[in-house]
């Protein structure tokens, strides 16, 4: 099984998570977004993957707060 943290969709969605710029946070999050779309999308007839299709789940929610309020996201 390939390291789910490996894949393209995790860096996108981890590149978005530390952008510190706010203007910046909405393209980054469309990316990894349209990343995780994809990689669904390659894993839809795989009945595999139980752990990344858990870490996608997770990071959609993370990216939807993101996208709400990048600037209150900080710390």
């Amino acid at each position: 099984m390939n390291d789910a943290k490996s894949q393209p969709w995790y860096k996108l969605y981890a590149s978005a998570v530390l952008e510190l710029e706010p203007k910046h946070v909405s393209e980054r999050v469309d990316a990894a977004e349209a990343a995780i779309h994809g990689r669904l999308r390659d894993l839809q007839n795989d009945s595999d993957h139980h752990e990344e299709r858990q870490l996608m789940e997770d990071a959609q929610r993370t990216l939807a707060l993101l996208r709400r309020s990048p600037e209150t996201m900080r710390f």
